[in-house]
């Protein structure tokens, strides 16, 4: 247990303890064998001097993707504005990459402050420098109300897109961050070509700036290619939409498995009226599952079932289905598609409409052709 080098504060009054949380992000070499350092800075520019991170929980601290919790005393500085940390530049591996800094004043223990750093600590990478200041976030534990999180994940549309390891997401906004969560609702997740829908509940942690995701490479398939990411805020109603377009795999792209993504913009949810012709050709009928994508100027949709709970693309007939989605500007093209299941899986698609509701806008899609296994091309 270290001791906080309080020569420099006036006024020296009441002891307390504090919990730091020193948290290692997941790159390559991100781990550090140097001396680390912290100072905290109160709300009344009183400071605990430099202390010394020593004796962690863990045999080796600061390590890739490790939490090491340390615990010091010193004297009570108020509440806390921000820390100072910084390392000796001293080891074989010196450069650091650090991901967040978590700290609880023990003597007012239901109060929390994070700090968020995302950066290296290291003379050979980043802008080179093994110190930092960071502005320090309070959390009340018995203030932060419940909420909940709609996310939506979509796969991207290419060979081996999918995964099968853990993937995890960390929400960060203007009132904290979530932490690590594992994104799980008991099916076969994160397929190529789909979207996964999940809720996690946590406390309300403002506006979003970023996210972290992650996978944690396990599996027979765990490379991953994460098309973007709609996160709902289901207490302000608010949508944010991460885009990626990119791998998270160990032999693809940059060879990472985690990424920060920021907001591309809000979004709000618009409605789209698909009214969808079958030919009035002997067998133009389905009973496979159809599916549509929309593409605008603005984004995708990511693949939408069309199911209005009728018995739907029958021959002659035309069938009608609203789809609620993130607006995408003016649409420039369709993918529709059906997974060849049933009796009489082949289709004969006439055309499709598709009316924006949002700017009563209406595109017209001509088809004229089989979408079959035994039929056309």
């Amino acid at each position: 247990m270290q001791s906080c080098d309080n020569n420099n504060i006036p006024n020296r009054g009441k002891l307390t303890s504090y919990e730091i949380l020193v948290y290692t992000g997941d790159k390559r070499g991100a781990g550090t064998d140097s001396n680390v350092s912290i100072t905290l800075f109160g709300k009344n520019g009183k400071q605990t001097g430099k202390i010394p991170l020593k004796n962690s929980n863990n045999k080796d601290p600061f390590e890739r993707k490790q939490v090491d919790k340390f615990r010091v005393n010193g004297d009570y500085i108020g509440e806390l504005m921000k820390l100072h940390i910084e390392h000796d530049n001293s080891g074989q591996s010196s450069g650091w990459f650090l991901d967040k800094i978590v700290v609880t004043d023990l003597f007012e223990p239901k109060t929390q402050y994070v700090a968020t750093c995302n950066q290296w600590l290291a003379k050979d990478e980043g802008d080179r420098e093994i110190s930092r200041d960071l502005t320090l976030h309070k959390q009340q534990s018995t203030t932060q109300k419940s909420n909940y999180y709609k996310i939506t994940v979509y796969t991207g549309n290419k060979s081996g897109a999918g995964t099968d390891s853990d993937v995890f997401i960390t929400l960060y906004g203007k009132l904290g961050e979530t932490g690590p969560t594992k994104l799980a609702n008991q099916e076969n997740n994160f397929e190529a070509g789909k979207k996964d829908e999940f809720t996690i509940e946590c406390q309300n942690i403002g506006e979003l700036n970023q996210i972290l995701i992650a996978h944690n490479n396990k599996g027979l398939s765990s490379g991953w290619f994460l098309d973007r990411i709609l996160i709902e805020d289901t207490q302000d109603h608010r949508t944010y939409e991460f885009p990626c377009n990119r791998w998270l795999a160990k032999d693809e792209d940059d060879k990472q498995i985690a990424r920060y993504l920021v907001p591309r913009q809000k979004v709000r949810n618009n409605l789209y009226k698909v009214t969808v012709f079958t030919g009035n050709k002997s067998g133009a009928g389905t009973d496979a599952d159809v599916f549509i994508t929309l593409f605008g100027n603005q984004g995708q949709t990511g693949q939408t079932k069309l199911d209005n709970k009728t018995d739907a693309f029958e021959a002659g007939k035309k069938d009608e289905f609203t789809v609620e989605c993130p607006a995408v500007g003016e649409i420039n093209k369709i993918l529709i598609e059906h997974n060849n299941k049933g009796l009489s899986s082949g289709w004969f698609l006439d055309r499709i409409l598709i009316e924006d509701t949002q700017d009563h806008r209406t595109y017209e899609f001509p088809c004229n052709r089989w979408l079959a296994k035994d039929e056309d091309d």
